[in-house]
């Protein structure tokens, strides 16, 4: 890499200069790794189960699953169950080959289960290959004549890696799972449309629109019907109508049918004819729950159809067939996916030497994103990796380095972690072909077997031992890539425990050992003429074995003297990382139904300054602060004053409209860094000291919304205008200035506070009075 001329933030430090020049050195090299070129193009992976190349042997083995479909509602056609024939055995956990789709009516399961393999003959793989082509075609376009245009370039691509897998109608029972429905795919054949095989046939032909065809071929058949170009699924036979009988009209009047299509200039000629009842076919729609878009039910009214006005396209075929392939497409993409996941997975496992095995689902949730609109997505293992991977750092950083200040700490901690460092680990393992970043389009839907659109596949090999395939390539954001390495962090801490994780991270490239080296440096001092210590180890219900750390987690900058070698600093960096990665913990392992999202916005309010500061406050923890600065002891007598004056309400989260000096939320974390050290890292520990501070601790029920975020959904779905916050100078005290416009009224607040802090309250107080308006 060339080398980067990098500007150097300048700092106002009271420290060494040898640690002022190794801060501004490691903070250019930071910088220098932000600015490298990430290229925002990457490959689309294909599961290489589901591709090969056509074969040209007479007989070809194929891997059978029974796709089951149970509907949890009530509905006047059945579902059928449907054959999948793969050349390449799936290698998926078996849990994960159920799920649901969700159907406007309500949900419907999906089990998918293997039943062997079966031998196709070369003719029968083309025969079923042109019914899917056709019933897919059909269900997707709705128009006859493109599917001409289909099956005119069917069979052009023979030497080219394509989908290549079969979806055929079952006639399965409990004894035979596999009976494939032959007699249904033969129907796309439009020769044997003059042959009646039914064993009860009556021998009754009747006029079509081409042809003198038998009355039973009608009872179950596609029509197309060429004077309003429309496609029918007929449902039987209506024996007591024909052309003569009455049909009622919308305004209450009746005329024949006869009459009603002599209207529109079609005279009937063979009007003593049973009418065939019929129904329009399905739309496909995405069925994967989550997506925005708004569904468009299926028309459920049926028509009376006269035989002689209507083209046979296929038969036998039920409206149930139909009915069960609209749902295929979504199935087919939630199963895409999984085999996706699962390659991933395997690739993983391919230099693992763990025993645990990780769920093909949880991977597929870590490599989902939200724009995806599904019902999962990869926001909650990403915030539970995220705090794994802080914490990690952090512990490990401050064992090896024993002798850097905070400030170096962070820079180094944000090397490893930083979106920069993540995205170029994640690139070089090629994830960025896993990513789903897309909802489900049922149109861009490749169905196998269909060569009438240009698509190209091509191998691609990510080891020696692996390959996948790819398809076309799409723009991912950096940011994206480092999201899904801190989600699958989550997949496997999640299901593997945190070796699994630090083995996922080893293997990333993130290179982490929990490494417990004694915390050794001089304190002249006895405890005990510092700190209460008897009192403080009761309040925390724990006993230290080097009770110098709990002076240092409570000293201040300030109180820097020559026997006092360390202020709370390096404790609080190591405590800040600990307490977010339990509290997260916590929260994913109590609510593992959380939507997604919500986990993210319960640890954001959780895991504050804030929260820590009003618990410090309240067990009494500002008394027994070592400093010797007048201006924090006046800002912390007046938060102790003004904090009997809170509602208990504004003591969750980021409800307290309260500024609480910072050592306040530090020395919570800085206990916690100190016990962590002297218990010998145990977390489990840390947490039964520090929890009873922090109750009641936020539950979704208690939770509420950031003021900022409030504000910016209001400002979304009403159309407001909503300004970037302004940061000024008001007599040399940073203050920060939200505006919207709402309904041609201006709201403006500005509150003199930290830029994070600002925001929340300015935006607090200009909600309340939009709202006081608005609810006028």
């Amino acid at each position: 890499m060339e080398p980067v001329e990098m500007p150097i933030n300048g700092y106002q430090l009271e420290a060494p200069d040898e640690v002022i020049k190794q801060i501004t050195v490691v903070e250019g090299t930071a910088g220098a790794q932000k600015m490298e070129r990430y290229l925002d193009e990457h490959m689309i992976f294909v599961a290489p189960e589901l591709v090969s190349q056509s074969s040209s042997d007479y007989q070809t083995l194929y891997h059978c699953y029974l796709i089951e479909l149970r509907r949890e509602f009530e509905y006047d056609i059945p579902v059928q169950d449907i054959v999948l024939a793969v050349r390449t055995k799936f290698d998926v956990d078996d849990p994960s080959l159920a799920f649901d789709l969700e159907i406007h009516r309500g949900s419907m399961g999906v089990h998918i289960k293997y039943g062997g393999v079966v031998p196709f003959a070369s003719e029968q793989v083309l025969l079923c290959q042109r019914f899917q082509v056709s019933i897919f075609r059909l269900l997707l376009d709705h128009n006859l004549n493109k599917l001409d245009d289909v099956l005119n370039a069917f069979g052009l691509r023979s030497d080219l890696p394509v989908f290549d897998y079969l979806l055929l109608p079952s006639r399965g029972s409990l004894q035979k799972p596999f009976s494939i429905d032959w007699k249904c795919i033969r129907s796309v054949s439009r020769d044997d449309l003059t042959n009646c095989s039914s064993p009860n046939c009556s021998g009754r032909r009747v006029q079509t629109k081409d042809c003198l065809i038998c009355l039973c071929m009608l009872e179950n058949c596609l029509l197309y019907t060429p004077h309003n170009k429309r496609l029918y699924c007929t449902t039987g036979i209506l024996y007591d109508l024909n052309g003569n009988s009455p049909l009622k009209l919308k305004d209450g009047g009746s005329i024949t049918y006869k009459q009603y299509f002599k209207k529109k200039a079609i005279e009937l000629r063979f009007e003593e004819e049973p009418l065939l009842n019929g129904r329009h076919i399905f739309p496909v729609q995405n069925h994967l729950h989550g997506c925005k878009q708004k569904a468009r039910e299926p028309n459920d009214s049926s028509v009376e159809l006269p035989p002689e006005l209507c083209s046979v396209i296929m038969s036998p075929i039920s409206v149930s067939t139909f009915y069960s392939f609209s749902f295929i497409p979504s199935i087919m993409h939630r199963i895409e996916s999984l085999l996706i996941a699962s390659n991933l997975r395997k690739i993983h496992a391919d230099h693992s030497t763990q025993n645990v095995i990780t769920p093909t689902f949880k991977v597929l949730e870590a490599i989902t994103t939200r724009e995806c609109q599904e019902k999962y997505d990869l926001d909650s293992l990403e915030t539970l990796g995220d705090s794994f991977l802080k914490y990690a750092a952090s512990q490990q950083l401050f064992s090896l380095h024993p002798n850097h200040q905070e400030g170096l700490l962070s820079v180094e901690r944000e090397k490893i972690i930083s979106n920069a460092a993540l995205c170029k680990l994640g690139c070089e393992k090629k994830l960025m072909g896993f990513i789903r970043t897309d909802p489900f389009d049922p149109k861009t839907w490749i169905i196998p077997g269909d060569y009438s659109r240009n698509y190209e596949i091509a191998e691609e090999f990510l080891y020696p031992s692996r390959k996948v395939y790819t398809r076309g390539r799409r723009k991912i954001k950096r940011r994206v890539v480092a999201d899904v390495v801190e989600a699958l962090i989550g997949a496997f801490l999640s299901s593997g425990g945190e070796v699994a994780a630090i083995h996922f991270m080893n293997w990333i490239g993130i290179k982490v050992e929990f490494t417990n080296i004694p915390y050794e440096r001089n304190f002249p001092l006895h405890p005990m003429i510092c700190v209460n210590i008897p009192y403080l180890e009761s309040l925390l219900k724990y006993s230290f074995h080097d009770a110098s750390l709990l002076v240092e987690s409570l000293t201040h900058g300030s109180y820097m003297r020559p026997e006092f070698p360390r202020c709370y600093q390096r404790l609080e960096f190591l405590g800040d990382a600990v307490l977010d990665y339990l509290i997260t913990r916590h929260l994913y392992e109590k609510y593992p139904g959380l939507s997604p999202g919500l986990l993210t916005d319960l640890r954001s309010a959780s895991v504050n300054n804030d929260c820590y500061a009003q618990s410090a406050v309240k067990a009494g923890l500002h008394k027994h602060i070592l400093h010797l600065s007048e201006k924090l002891d006046r800002q912390i007598v007046n938060t102790v004053n003004n904090f009997d004056k809170l509602s208990e309400e504004s003591t969750y989260g980021w409800e307290s409209e309260t500024i609480f000096p910072k050592v306040l939320g530090d020395i919570i974390e800085s206990l916690a860094g100190a016990i962590l050290v002297d218990s010998g890292y145990n977390k489990d520990i840390v947490f039964e000291c520090i929890r009873p501070l922090l109750e009641p601790l936020i539950t979704p029920e208690t939770m509420r919304l950031h003021p900022g975020r409030e504000l910016n959904e209001l400002c979304q779905k009403k159309h407001f205008s909503k300004k970037e916050p302004v940061v000024s100078f008001e007599n040399g005290v940073q203050c920060i200035t939200i505006e919207v416009e709402a309904n041609g009224v201006i709201y403006k607040h500005t509150i003199p506070a930290s830029r994070k802090k600002g925001e929340q309250l300015a935006s607090k107080y200009i909600l309340k009075s939009m709202k006081g308006r608005i609810s006028q």
